[in-house]
């Protein structure tokens, strides 16, 4: 009999949200003719450009990870609301297993990248997540407009009429990602939201760079998840609680100090018939007994004597007290 060790679910996923919106087809933000023919969610066969359908998001959690944000589409609304009412939040799933179709029918609705279209469906980069941050920056930014997500006219003015004629005839239907980025680039810091968020469509749909727009999406999940504020506020507060607990350090030995001396100078009358080391030793003695907290140990009170004899403005205290009579 198989171990379950090796087969059972190690985490659950929950579910945190979920939306339901009508959206038409072929116009932004709704998805294209094409790219509902690779949904599994429902039957688009007769859909057309400006039909109406309806787009389901889902925000899980598996285990700790951070949340996750899945779109579906449906045809009707009622397939929709159906679909949001078989994922109420709070339900949790991840103990059963099975994929609505086999890996040839997946492949085959992909065009001529069948590797890709794997990449796509089972790859771990977070894409839809992180691309509601990047949209989300870019248009808190000031860069594009929060209603259909196009360049603003400030942005475009910025550019220049000959510079934005450049970038069409050079980087064509993607010249945009251009313009967002050299925008960006000219008036945020590189590790900003809005930069990064540039930086990430650039090399998504202008240099094609996988490496790079894994790199940075796994940063921008860092950072607008809080993992990077949280770790960058984690240090800051260990070294202020490192300098917090220094200061209080020296504060207590200064006190420390103050202490034994005024001890030492009650007892100054016995200069003379009693050696330095005895006075010292009987003042350690009275401190010791007056202040509970006053250190005990051999080696503090070795170290407090020198320092009464060495630092200000113990020093001059000190040998008022013994060199009085020389």
């Amino acid at each position: 009999m198989t171990d379950k060790k090796w087969t059972r679910p190690n985490r659950l996923t929950e579910v945190i949200r979920h939306e339901a919106s009508p959206v038409i087809v072929g116009a932004f933000p709704g998805p294209s003719v094409a790219s509902l023919k690779n949904t599994f969610s429902d039957n688009f066969n007769e859909t057309r450009d400006g039909d109406t359908v309806w787009e389901v998001w889902i925000t899980t959690r598996t285990g700790l990870d951070k949340e996750v944000v899945g779109l579906s589409y449906f045809a009707t609304e009622e397939a929709a609301v159906a679909a949001v009412a078989s994922m109420p939040v709070g339900m949790t799933y991840g103990d059963h297993y099975g994929f609505p179709k086999r890996l040839k029918e997946i492949v085959g609705t992909g065009g001529p990248d069948p590797s890709g279209m794997l990449s796509f469906m089972f790859g771990s980069g977070d894409h839809d997540a992180v691309h509601f941050v990047c949209y989300e920056a870019l248009a808190e930014a000031g860069v594009i407009s929060k209603k259909d997500y196009s360049i603003l006219p400030s942005v475009l003015d910025w550019l220049g009429d000959e510079h934005v004629a450049w970038m069409r005839n050079t980087f064509g239907e993607n010249w945009s990602a251009v313009a967002k980025f050299e925008f960006c680039l000219n008036h945020f810091p590189d590790s900003s939201l809005a930069s990064l968020s540039a930086k990430l469509f650039l090399s998504q749909f202008v240099t094609n760079d996988d490496f790079t727009a894994g790199y940075i999406t796994k940063e921008i999940e860092a950072i607008s998840g809080g993992t990077e504020a949280a770790a960058i506020l984690a240090a800051n507060t260990r070294k202020k609680a490192g300098e917090a607990g220094a200061r209080a350090s020296r504060e207590r030995r200064l006190q420390n100090l103050e202490l034994l001396m005024q001890q030492i100078e009650q007892l100054s009358d016995a200069v003379g018939f009693f050696s330095e080391e005895r006075i010292v030793e009987q003042a350690l003695e009275k401190t010791v007994e007056k202040q509970k907290d006053f250190p005990k140990s051999q080696k503090t009170h070795a170290d407090y004597g020198t320092a009464l004899r060495s630092e200000e403005p113990f020093k001059s205290r000190y040998e008022a007290v013994f060199r009085k009579n020389t």
